[in-house]
């Protein structure tokens, strides 16, 4: 289950096929509105109780399909959150659920990804002996101290300001902690037989990114996506889960994994586990590939008896 929300999931395969498709039969999702799903055009289907509504029926539709009782499910990013949306619900239909740079609680990353932005625009606005850098620091910091302030109802303006403006002007990104693999994935992204390997022209993937956005608007523009507090509820599951952060993820907050963790109290130990990345962000597939997949694939034949 790929991010977002609003992302796809025609690339996922390619990192997923070296490691993991030789033992595993691997659906590949593209949520309503996402990829090559239909245009979603109804921001009032846009919701996570019709997305958990949605992988439902994937789920049951798998199962009945392939005569079989054992399903796991991957989530990364946004389909993090949504694997532990489904399992509060429907963890009797899932085998084991790999939790990849998810978040059970929406406001927390707002906050800590603020904190983070203030104290480097108050360090650089005091190391700094430019007028026109001390202005734009000071202006940064209005806008954080207005943005924390606010209802974060409305979002989706607000959340690319802290999530991809102001890093850049900070010297950072929440994304991204390894700058090779980061160059690398552009280089992907300029590559014709990459696109044909996943299946897309890139006609298609245009279409793709700007029905991401529609989707993505819709949610961030939903009062109650931004203050999705999930921590108390996720207690009832019970299934094996594993997850994964990166060291230097700021996109979710760098205590997400850990306050996850601890809230699966009903799991035993032996069933769940937690591993941080070292150097890498949110994208862990790619900026940590041999560790990242080395830990889901131990995880994943554990639980399946391999």
């Amino acid at each position: 289950m790929h991010g977002g929300p609003g992302a796809f999931s025609g690339f996922d395969h390619q990192f997923n096929k070296e490691y993991l498709e030789d033992n595993y039969l691997i659906a590949y999702l593209d949520q309503r509105g996402g990829g090559k799903s239909e245009e979603s055009t109804d921001s009032t289907m846009l919701t996570t109780k019709q997305f958990v509504q949605d992988l439902d029926v994937v789920v049951d539709t798998l199962k009945s399909k392939y005569n079989s009782n054992v399903v796991n499910l991957i989530g990364s990013s946004w389909g993090g959150t949504l694997g532990l949306l489904y399992l509060i619900n429907h963890q009797d239909k899932i085998n084991s659920f790999v939790c990849v740079s998810g978040k059970a609680d929406g406001i927390y990353p707002i906050y800590a990804l603020i904190e983070h932005e203030r104290a480097l625009a108050d360090s650089l606005l005091n190391k700094s002996e430019n007028s026109l850098e001390k202005s734009r620091y000071k202006e940064i910091l209005e806008k954080l101290s207005e943005i924390e302030k606010s209802d974060f109802n409305k979002f989706f303006d607000d959340m690319n300001l802290i999530k991809h403006q102001f890093p850049k002007e900070l010297g950072f990104n929440p994304y991204w902690a390894n700058l090779k693999a980061q160059q690398e994935a552009v280089e992907l992204g300029n590559d014709s037989t990459y696109y044909a390997e996943a299946h897309y022209t890139k006609e298609e993937f245009d279409m793709a990114i700007k029905n991401m956005e529609f989707v993505n608007r819709a949610f961030r523009n939903t009062p109650s996506y931004n203050h999705l507090n999930i921590l108390e509820t996720i207690a009832v599951i019970n299934k094996p889960v594993l997850i994964l952060q990166g060291e230097y993820d700021y996109a979710i907050g760098l205590k997400q994994g850990i306050m996850i963790y601890e809230a699966l109290k009903k799991i035993p130990k032996e069933d769940k586990e937690i591993h941080i990345i070292p150097n890498a962000a949110h994208n862990l597939n790619l900026e940590n590939e041999d560790l990242y997949f080395k830990i889901v694939r131990s995880f994943l034949d554990k639980h399946n008896n391999l």
